[in-house]
């Protein structure tokens, strides 16, 4: 039997929605909190075993290794709750990327193109969707929060007020900047400069309207109503330049991804 087998696979997948989010997760659960139940369960195993010995017979007094062992204990189980913590955010944010991939990829049915969880080559930070359209080029970012029945998004001059609290701008430089990113990668691969606009949705929230001087360089939206502002521009960009855009930026996720 010959075993110079091999995939039929010639390319990489594309990411789906939260597929960064689902690998945080899974690192969390598989190596953080395995290491955890282990250091616990090798504690406990040999404080027992000495305990043993200091009944039958009476050979070592295994006070010491209790106390390290309950130490141990506490600060194992306070670091277990962290990270469960830390994995219900990360769920949070995954699910929250998945209903916004849902909405937009029924921009596909209008001649759009969409490409979710764009992870730069040096892994430093990711794009959870990109939106390309005869009307512009979108980089999308997904901000899902827990809520009050009565939450919503405001704004103070530049800051966002998210359920009351001012969580600054941010969130708005972290979404500039990816935008930025992609309008520098697609000039250098494709030697053309395509103006990129940077989104910010919250899933689940009702978003006040945004302050003009605002909207003019970043939306923040309910993912909901993102289809409509987007048919609301103007057609900018001509089908083979957008080809040319979705061409590379595939090419980019299939190389680095």
């Amino acid at each position: 039997m010959s075993n110079n087998k091999k995939s039929p696979l010639k390319e990489r997948p594309l990411h789906v929605a939260g597929q960064s989010l689902d690998e945080k997760i899974n690192d969390y659960i598989s190596y953080n909190a395995s290491n955890y139940y282990t250091v616990i369960g090798i504690t406990v195993s040999v404080t027992a075993a000495l305990w043993i010995y200091y009944f039958f017979p009476k050979i070592l007094i295994p006070m010491f290794l209790t106390i390290v062992t309950v130490v141990t204990v506490i600060i194992c189980s306070c670091k277990l709750a962290t990270l469960k913590r830390k994995v219900k955010d990360a769920a949070l944010g995954r699910n929250g990327e998945r209903i916004v991939a849902e909405i937009l990829d029924d921009l596909r049915s209008g001649g759009c193109v969409v490409f979710h969880d764009i992870v730069d080559k040096n892994n430093s930070f990711n794009i959870d969707h990109v939106v390309l359209s005869p009307n512009g080029i979108f980089t999308v970012e997904t901000k899902t929060y827990s809520k009050p029945p009565k939450g919503e998004i405001s704004f103070k001059a530049d800051n966002i007020i998210v359920g009351g609290f001012n969580k600054g701008d941010k969130i708005i430089k972290q979404a500039e900047s990816q935008a930025k990113w992609l309008k520098s990668m697609l000039r250098e691969s494709t030697g053309k400069n395509y103006n990129v606009m940077p989104v910010i949705v919250f899933p689940g929230w009702f978003v006040q309207p945004m302050p003009d001087s605002l909207k003019k360089r970043i939306w923040v939206l309910n993912p909901e109503v993102l289809q409509s502002f987007i048919k609301n521009e103007s057609e900018t960009i001509e089908e083979n330049d957008m080809r040319l855009a979705v061409f590379h930026i595939s090419r980019y996720i299939r190389m680095y991804n």
